[in-house]
């Protein structure tokens, strides 16, 4: 059988330690950053990419011509949310990138594992009735392929 290898690696403990504990540092450098429930993120208005270069101009409008707002308006608090707004992007970038090698490489680890245990409940089988135990560790197993009736019942129709 050919044996599939995606990943072949090891993570240290004391590099998985110094992860997390970046990860906190990360969290704390971070302590602005909101929690907000389903309810909170529906009713804001939401900036995606496309109001960029609205949200640009206006800033760049804004600095150039502070004169054409009102003295209510803060531009202290639109610069500061506006430069915040740049630097998460680039942030978000590095975490989006990073997320998406951790989704995938732990997505072919697990296939690897699964293709190896794979390998060893087809030993087991194999020997369930010539070594003592194996019988009960098959059937712990082989209820991962049992089929629910309800998939059966379906089958039928």
């Amino acid at each position: 059988m050919a044996v599939q290898n995606l990943v072949s690696a090891v993570l240290p403990p004391e590099d998985k330690k110094e992860i997390l504990s970046m990860f906190g540092s990360i969290k704390g450098k971070l302590g602005f950053l909101l929690s907000m429930d389903v309810g909170e993120v529906q009713s804001i208005f939401k900036a995606g990419d496309g109001y960029q270069p609205f949200i640009d101009k206006a800033y760049r409008a804004a600095s150039e011509h502070p004169e054409i707002l009102s003295g209510v308006f803060k531009m202290a608090e639109f610069k500061k949310d506006y430069d915040l707004s740049k630097d998460l992007a680039e942030v978000d970038a590095q975490v989006r990138e990073l997320a998406e090698g951790l989704q995938k490489t732990l997505m072919a680890v697990n296939s690897d594992a699964l293709a190896e245990a794979l390998e060893v409940y087809a030993a087991i089988k194999q020997n369930k009735d010539k070594v003592p135990g194996l019988a009960a560790l098959h059937e712990d197993l082989a209820a991962f392929f049992k089929k629910t009736r309800k998939v059966q019942a379906k089958a039928k129709v």
